[in-house]
């Protein structure tokens, strides 16, 4: 195995590494093939959308009854952050503490199934999140929108922290929907030379051939355009 040479490792290990991140939809595992970076499709950033819509807003909502000031505390460091454009390390870091700061919000609703639902989501949101970060300086609204939910949740007040979620779930999907479906628009009319695509990770074209315009646009409608 070319991952074990690679990093000296067991192949044991490897295999429950890649395992996992196939569990978290991050590669895709084919039989005698090998492991390959999961594509992305216009399916899962529709349906991963959809869900974050529900469950952020509900895990909000929760944390702004429940949560205890040393979470809250946490949160305001991670909603502060804000990342540099054009500097990859920053990007990183931003997309970590989004990811601990939605977490630690579910994770203080004191709902273990809330808070795994919520982290599995995000975790397989975050390269769309970095398409949009990459092109866009985005950050000071981000901090603006992350902050107005963890005021709602300092300020015990459900409904408030509800609806800074849903604006701020609302606000991202029209922030990435551009730059995504562009990307796959572009992708759509490539034809694919021996497994090129699916080797590179790169976005594939079966599913959004089904999808067809018509969803597309429905989804751009409802969220409006960056």
């Amino acid at each position: 195995m070319e991952l074990a040479k690679r990093y000296e490792a067991s192949r044991t290990p490897v295999r429950e590494a890649c395992r996992r991140l196939e569990h978290e939809g991050l590669i895709e595992i084919i039989p005698f093939r090998g492991y390959f970076i999961a594509p992305l499709t216009v399916a899962d950033f529709h349906n991963l959308h959809e869900l974050q819509l529900i469950v952020d807003p509900a895990a909000a909502a929760l944390a702004a009854q429940r949560a205890n000031p040393g979470e809250i505390e946490a949160m305001e460091a991670c909603a502060k952050y804000e990342y540099q454009v054009g500097v990859q390390d920053s990007y990183y870091e931003f997309l970590q503490n989004n990811l601990k700061l939605h977490v630690g919000i579910a994770q203080s609703s004191c709902n273990d199934h809330l808070a795994r639902v919520v982290a599995s989501i995000h975790i397989r949101l975050m390269r769309f999140f970095y398409l949009g970060l990459s092109i866009d300086a985005y950050g000071p609204v981000l901090v603006k929108e992350h902050m107005g939910i963890v005021d709602a949740i300092k300020a015990r007040d459900p409904e408030a922290a509800r609806k800074r979620a849903e604006e701020h779930v609302s606000n991202s999907i029209r922030r990435s929907s551009s730059v995504f479906l562009a990307a796959t628009e572009v992708r759509l009319g490539e034809p694919e030379v021996d497994g090129q695509a699916e080797r590179e990770g790169r976005v594939r074209s079966t599913f959004e051939l089904r999808i067809g315009e018509k969803a597309n646009a429905q989804w751009l409608n409802k969220f409006g355009k960056a």
